[in-house]
């Protein structure tokens, strides 16, 4: 092989590598390529060419450097270069992972503050045309700072609020809103398919009773229906009965009383709202029926009307509803949310789940989000978890993922760039 075709040869190999290690605009590597390409002796360029490539890796990631393809409307992050990170409001969903203290909130807080300020208007027309809305569930106050973009959040503590969960949205038959309640109840509380079947029968009985009164029953109805019933001791539905019974009367009789004790509650004014849902202070299981019930609701709502609005959902901790048991059971099958995430983009709503042990979140999460972050985290069983949903197969970017620094993550998109980057969420103060 002559010197030309190892020059040609050669210079193709260092532009492929200059692309790669994003030194395509460096004008000292753009000229001794220039000159490899030019010079009839000129192989010793090339080679001083590839060790400056190589000296470069040494100081960034092995990640590829991303083209702005990247970029969106809503922007989160920097690539390693400085170039903006964002998504498309059409894009849903999102699984954001990470230990505490390593940027999962602070991506919320940015993502959240822009989408509470794409619906600004110039000239007295709208910027952007998508009717945004805001709901996050949170464990923390700490996304109150979000009301110094926007004044008009409603922020829910459940304590003034009055919701009744057996009240069905608009347009859609008791009948039916009784077995996606009774899909929530058994999931959040534990029980089986038994007292599944009993809960349906009361609540259809009940919503007959109620229904010639002009207005639904509330759960304390249900608690005193149930409570009535005559069973032998001894039989089956008596069991189903006091699981019941013994799930409804720690409900009603808790911190949650006040907030259930209506027949018409305040969650379809919810929907044209932005609201922050602190549950810090409710049981773990009530934790998971609200935050259902709520996206149960605002789901089968949107199905039934339509609202024009799109709505951006942040949940704080993923595992509350994403938790992989719930997808062991076999006696329920797969959890509500499962279904909804497979439906909820025709309907308008993307998810942003937060967790700090994407392991323990189920595939429903994993298999349907658009953008995947992974931060810092500690658990090897995690890393690997994130590494395979990701499809990080390169033994040197696997290394780097146990070294992320605070504020560098590992996106992953499932559509405009589909490999890995990095990215570096900038500090915020809102």
């Amino acid at each position: 092989m002559n010197n030309y075709f190892k020059r040609t040869i050669g210079a193709i190999n260092s532009l492929s590598a200059l692309k790669k290690a994003g030194l395509l605009n460096n004008p000292w590597a753009v000229c001794r390529l220039r000159s490899a390409l030019l010079k009839k002796d000129s192989l010793e360029d090339l080679q001083k060419l590839q060790s400056a490539i190589e000296v470069s890796k040494m100081f960034r990631s092995p990640f590829d450097i991303p083209d702005n393809s990247v970029d969106g409307l809503i922007k989160f992050a920097l690539t390693e270069q400085g170039m903006p990170i964002g998504i498309f409001p059409e894009e849903c969903h999102h699984l954001i992972c990470g230990q505490t203290g390593t940027g999962k909130s602070t991506v919320l807080k940015i993502l959240f503050s822009q989408a509470l300020r794409f619906n600004r208007f110039q000239n007295g027309h709208p910027i952007n045309t998508e009717k945004l809305r805001c709901w996050l569930f949170v464990k923390a106050q700490d996304m109150r700072t979000l009301l110094n973009i926007d004044r008009n959040i409603l922020v829910v503590n459940f304590n003034m609020i009055k919701l009744n969960p057996l009240e069905p949205p608009p347009g859609m038959r008791p009948i039916e809103w009784a077995s996606i309640f009774a899909d929530l109840w058994i999931q959040a509380f534990r029980l089986y398919e038994g007292s599944k079947g009993f809960l349906i029968e009361c609540l259809n009985k009940l919503y007959v009773k109620y229904s010639s009164l002009g207005y639904y029953p509330s759960l304390f109805d249900l608690y005193n229906y149930v409570t009535a019933l005559k069973f032998p001791v001894i039989s089956r539905t008596a069991r189903y009965q006091e699981s019941v019974l013994n799930r409804l009367g720690g409900l009603i009789h808790g911190s949650l009383g006040s907030v259930f004790d209506c027949s018409k509650g305040h969650i379809s004014s919810l929907i044209n709202l932005h609201a922050i849902f602190e549950i810090i202070y409710l049981a773990a299981e009530q934790q998971v029926f609200m935050v259902n019930y709520l996206l149960s609701y605002l789901f089968n709502y949107k199905l039934i009307h339509e609202t024009g609005l799109r709505h951006f959902v942040g949940i704080d901790d993923a595992n509350l509803i994403f938790d992989i048991a719930f997808e062991k059971r076999p006696d329920l099958g797969l959890p509500i949310i499962h279904h909804l995430l497979t439906t909820v983009r025709k309907n308008k709503i993307n998810i942003f789940a937060c967790t700090q042990t994407p392991h323990q979140v189920g595939a429903s999460i994993h298999s349907n989000s658009f953008a995947k972050l992974m931060f810092s985290l500690s658990h090897g069983k995690d890393i690997e978890c994130m590494q395979q949903s990701m499809g990080i197969k390169n033994l040197e970017q696997k290394a780097y993922c146990y070294k992320l620094k605070p504020r560098e993550a590992v996106v992953k998109f499932s559509a405009r760039y589909q490999e890995p980057f990095i990215a570096i969420v900038p500090e915020v103060k809102l």
